[in-house]
């Protein structure tokens, strides 16, 4: 049975299935085989293109497929409304790239983050109508945008809306609203990012223009890197189809990388194969740095471009503007820590903060405490604009909901959103935020518990298990790493090294372990040598060591007392 004791980081152990207890590999593999429901050949561990479905389920997909048909084959320019974050700018990208490759003349816009905001403003839909273009795409944007969407109907634009964002109760006045989240949607259990309902799009055109006999020699394969990218970097769940996009989009990453991709990989000193933890630290955060403090625009470009020399300098420009973006957000998470001392509620907002910085620094803190926070700048005309995250079992979309009422405009998914606060309203808003958190912790115990997969004997510490254990990737939200108990061991040696690393040397008076840890933050104290402590955390191999190591990454401790 697990320990009634709570963690170090005061949560509960509870079993992610059924109770699993192995001393040796291949009974601890079996085991969690056993308790998933999985078999070494289940289609889970192999996951197919060929079972991605047919695009045309998702609503309106009909018409606007056949109107982005019609624009091609009629020779109109077609503008693309973008985003300025790691989904929207690389949404824009593979439209851009894939419609040029099928004849289309193709424009787009990117929004200031922190001059525009999120969306599609009226005065960009006027002025891509002036220039006399006809249809527009909307990517990771759009459904909150009702005016802009009415004015473009009442103006002749046909705007299709491209988004994953949850609707409002009021939809768009769009061509077409291609959004999962809809209510009379569902398409791929409303998990697709913004990237992953463009992509859709593509295939649903391609497939007309086949049907046309028309069809572009391109392959809309070549667009999986980026799509694996998006689904990433926007924290969706990596189940499902956003798992076959995600697998097969890594795939491509490591072996047949675009330009861009492939000078962003150089720039961020990639050596190993791609995997989520890639994307996540070290090449997102370098697409996301352009938006954040310049323009997303840099980002785009270089996601779309076919000139290897283009793509290595905007690669190098993003690599600068990500240290100085790394600089501030420090600085905005030290001050906002300071400013919530003492505080159970995690909501905050400065006049001083970076636009493109308050959303990390709220993830930050959503991280170290366990639950939702949010993190607001004031823009020149004095508008409290915040942006949210939360962690795993939160929901963030209908958190905003439950706010809505403060909110002058909002927009958000499970894992993130973000809206501009109505005049004199903060405190209101504070008080719904932290009820609505409040209500979700209660409503399943959030934050009080650990799920573990099973209870590890040294001996199944081997490369053997760890080998199999990788073949769960593409971790991330929705299918987390294996997660394991090894009780009662002695913490023999304690090396503290550079960036927060602290390597251990574990035993159990037999058998020797090296344990790592990445931030040990509230668990510094019961890491200590010569403790007798009970480790949670994950069994991964020793990349840095090779020859077969391996290393447990601890997350939690039991102490023995």
């Amino acid at each position: 049975m697990l320990p009634e004791t709570r963690t170090a980081k005061g949560r509960q152990l509870v079993w992610r299935n059924n109770p699993l207890n192995a001393d040796e590999p291949l009974q601890a593999w079996q085991g969690l085989l056993d308790a998933r429901g999985l078999s070494e050949a289940d289609a889970f561990f192999a996951p197919r293109l060929s079972d991605l479905p047919d695009p045309f389920v998702m609503r309106d997909m009909d018409k606007a497929a056949a109107r982005v048909a019609q624009a091609i084959s009629g020779g109109e320019t077609i503008h693309i409304f973008g985003d300025f974050d790691a989904d929207g700018v690389n949404g824009t990208a593979i439209l851009l790239e894939a419609l040029k490759a099928a004849g289309a003349v193709v424009s787009f816009s990117i929004p200031h983050r922190a001059e525009q905001g999120h969306g599609i403003g009226v005065g960009p839909v006027e002025k891509t109508h002036a220039a006399g273009i006809c249809l527009g795409i909307s990517v990771d944007t759009g459904t909150s945008c009702i005016a802009a969407c009415k004015r473009a109907r009442e103006i002749g634009l046909d705007l299709i809306v491209s988004d994953h964002h949850l609707p409002d109760e009021e939809l768009p006045e769009a061509f077409a609203l291609l959004n999962p989240a809809r209510e009379d949607c569902g398409f791929a259990d409303r998990k697709l990012c913004g990237t992953g309902v463009a992509f859709f799009l593509l295939m649903a055109v391609w497939k007309l223009l086949r049907e046309q006999h028309s069809a572009p020699e391109f392959d809309l394969r070549s667009l999986l890197d980026r799509v694996a990218i998006a689904t990433v970097a926007d924290v969706m769940d990596i189940v499902g189809v956003n798992r076959i996009l995600v697998y097969h989009g890594l795939k491509r990453l490591n072996t047949q990388p675009s330009v861009g991709m492939q000078a962003l990989m150089a720039v961020a000193r990639v050596k190993k194969a791609a995997t989520t933890e890639t994307i996540g630290f070290y090449l997102a955060p370098r697409i996301n740095a352009a938006g954040r403090m310049q323009h997303g625009e840099a980002a785009m470009r270089m996601l779309s471009t076919s000139d290897a020399d283009e793509a290595a300098m905007l690669a190098e420009e993003l690599d600068v503007t990500n240290k100085q973006r790394r600089q501030v957000e420090a600085e905005v998470f030290k001050q906002a820590e300071v400013k919530l001392a003492g505080s159970d509620v995690l909501a905050i907002y400065d006049g001083d903060w970076h636009a493109g910085v308050v959303g990390l620094a709220a993830g930050r803190l959503a991280r170290k405490h366990g639950k939702p926070a949010a993190v607001g700048f004031v823009t020149p005309d004095g508008v409290i604009r915040v942006s949210l995250r939360g962690q795993p079992g939160f929901h963030i979309g209908d958190l905003l909901n439950a706010c809505s009422e403060y909110l002058d405009g909002f927009g958000g998914h499970a894992g993130a959103g973000g809206g501009s606060i109505k005049f004199g309203e903060w405190d209101g808003f504070v008080s719904a935020f932290a009820a609505e958190v409040a209500k979700q912790r209660k409503s399943a115990g959030l934050g009080m518990q650990l799920a573990v997969d099973g209870i590890l004997g040294l001996g199944c510490m081997h490369i053997g298990l760890a080998g199999r254990l990788s073949r769960f990737e593409p971790l991330g939200r929705g299918n987390p790493a294996c997660t394991w108990l090894l009780k009662d061991l002695q913490i023999a040696d304690r090396r503290d090294l550079k960036g927060g690393v602290t390597r251990l040397k574990l035993t159990d008076g037999s058998r020797w372990l090296d344990g790592i840890v990445f931030g040990a933050g509230a668990i510094n104290d019961v890491i200590q040598p010569g403790l007798t402590v009970s480790l949670i955390g994950h069994l991964q191999q020793d990349d840095w060591r090779g020859n077969g190591a391996v290393q447990f990454v601890v997350e939690d401790v039991i102490t023995a007392d």
